[in-house]
């Protein structure tokens, strides 16, 4: 049975009872009243019957009854006592009245109507009353229960209403938070999985890949001792630097990150990337600037693969983010700075709603991308145990690492 049908039933059948005991009690004390009113009756006409010496015939008893209003019989000794009826002895004899006369059987009536009307009355207000309650009450709880019924059945794409108030407003909003907190839930164990299953089909590939990749640098170097010359065999040995560098990612993403900090200098690495990705930027028409704002070269303390990983992803990004943008002359600057680096580049920036995710997997807008290049960069940075993070820029978008700690001084 619905709630709210129960609330209308419950108040009508409360109100009813309540009624009918009223009626009960109302006719009780008017039974009473009128019993005792028939006694001190019938102990008036006894005794003026007694002490008036009156003979007991026909015409005297009919002119007391007229003005008693009471039918009563005198017994010379006692009967069982009928209903409806009283029973005085005064002397010798005994006076029996029925005081149910027509004027109590009036007032039952008047008391049996009135409990009717009261009760249909009555119900049929408790029953509004009822149904404004269930409108208040009873129809959030059954939103609230509809809601939480689909929360069940995994539909959590569908926001919990906001009904009621007091204390039913805060069940919405505790429900609607634990949807909330379900789906984040159910996204971080599908993103698990989807990580879990990529790490392994990764892993298989760049072992596939590394393999006949050393085979193909081996037999560039050995090109380049036999032709020295041969300057195209130098651009082929930075692919497949490059390549290698991929694949080092991707055993990277499905492994784990180890790190082997050395003291390197950080502009050697910066310009040995500049140099790899210098063929990429003069196809897309990117100027790539280089600005060292250290009073003097110091090393740091990071891991030389790592660090080419890092800053290889972050110019490779900036890289297309100049590309897409509006500026006239597309352009990326490398400003190495005491404690790190910053990249910046003059493209269309990162909107708002996606700077929150930035760094998440598999997180990107463009339709080449995979959106694992910022997310390795952020999780080498973590691995080193400093800060990679992301600022506005105008235009663009800035990407500073700080936190380098020093090496051996060059």
């Amino acid at each position: 049975m619905r709630l709210r049908l129960r609330l209308v039933v419950g108040f009508v059948a409360v109100h009813v009872a309540l009624s009918i005991l009223a009626g009960v009690v109302a006719w009780r004390w008017l039974d009473r009243v009128q019993r005792h009113q028939a006694e001190a009756s019938a102990r008036s006409v006894g005794a003026v019957i007694a002490g008036g010496g009156f003979s007991l015939s026909s015409p005297v008893i009919e002119r007391m009854r007229t003005l008693t209003g009471y039918e009563f019989r005198v017994l010379t000794a006692p009967e069982p006592l009928r209903d409806g009826t009283v029973q005085v002895g005064e002397g010798p004899f005994s006076v029996e009245i029925d005081y149910r006369t027509a004027a109590w059987r009036a007032a039952s009536r008047a008391v049996l109507w009135a409990t009717m009307c009261w009760t249909l009355g009555g119900s049929t207000a408790f029953a509004l009353v009822a149904i404004s309650l269930a409108g208040q009450f009873a129809r959030p709880v059954e939103q609230l229960a509809a809601s939480a019924r689909a929360i069940g059945t995994g539909a959590w794409d569908r926001a919990v209403p906001k009904v009621g108030s007091g204390e039913v407003a805060e069940l919405a909003r505790e429900l609607d938070g634990m949807r909330q907190r379900l789906t984040s839930l159910d996204q971080a164990h599908r993103h698990a999985e989807r990580l879990a299953t990529l790490g392994t089909f990764t892993a298989t590939i760049a072992h596939e890949v590394r393999n006949p990749l050393s085979a193909v640098r081996l037999t560039v170097q050995l090109l380049a001792r036999q032709h020295p010359r041969e300057t195209s065999l130098a651009l082929i040995s930075d692919e497949i630097e490059r390549l290698d560098l991929i694949v080092d990612e991707l055993l990277s993403f499905s492994r784990g990150m180890t790190v082997h900090r050395e003291a390197i200098e950080i502009s050697a690495v910066v310009q040995q990337v500049m140099r790899l990705l210098a063929r990429q930027a003069e196809h897309a028409g990117v100027v790539l600037v280089l600005n060292d704002r250290r009073p003097q070269p110091s090393s740091v303390l990071f891991d030389p693969q790592r660090l080419r990983q890092l800053v290889l992803n972050l110019l490779l990004n900036a890289i297309q983010a100049a590309q897409g943008g509006s500026a006239e002359e597309p352009r990326v600057g490398i400003e190495i700075t005491a404690d790190g680096l910053c990249i910046v580049d003059n493209g269309p920036g990162v909107a708002a709603e996606q700077q929150a995710h930035l760094f998440e997997a598999f997180r990107t807008t463009r339709s080449d991308g995979n959106g694992l290049g910022l997310h390795l960069a952020k999780a080498i940075a973590v691995a080193h145990g400093v800060i990679l993070r992301h600022e506005p820029g105008n235009p663009g978008a800035r990407f500073i690492l700080e936190g380098l700690r020093g090496g051996v001084p060059t």
